[in-house]
């Protein structure tokens, strides 16, 4: 029983020494402990520069791929109706849904968010790359 207390007693002063012994070298001016102190910080840095760089590459080729994708497929739903409404009117400004959305004698088109959505979705997988990109970028800058 004696001997668990005097191991746990050891253990306690091994951590206190190592807290001690760390805070004594972040206050000293002596030059051989200041190099050891900033050797172990660049060691650190370096050490998380890599992880970083490494995280940063991963989520970058995921961001790439997914940019890719969007540029083919780019989805509209969620997006508040004026903005819909706004995009329509900018590329798509033959488009009856756009036309007549707040129009109410046009039952069929007043304020049919999803026969928009529809309309609005078909009409830019229909048109051009450069279209969609412009689409896109419009999009973005919302």
């Amino acid at each position: 029983m004696s001997s668990s207390i005097f191991l746990k007693k050891k253990k306690r002063s091994a951590v206190l020494l190592d807290k001690h012994h760390s805070i004594r070298l972040l206050k000293t001016n002596k030059k051989r402990i200041v190099n050891k102190r900033n050797n172990k910080i660049k060691g650190f840095e370096q050490i998380l520069v890599k992880e970083l760089n490494e995280e940063m590459i991963s989520n970058s080729n995921s961001t790439v791929n997914e940019i890719f994708e969007s540029k083919s497929n780019i989805t509209i739903e969620g997006l508040p109706v004026t903005f819909l409404l706004k995009l329509g009117k900018e590329f798509f400004s033959d488009l009856e849904a756009v036309k007549y959305y707040y129009n109410s004698k046009q039952e069929d088109f007043y304020k049919n968010r999803s026969l928009l959505e529809e309309s609005l979705q078909s009409s830019i997988n229909n048109s051009s790359k450069e279209d969609q990109l412009k689409i896109s970028a419009f999009i973005s800058n919302k």
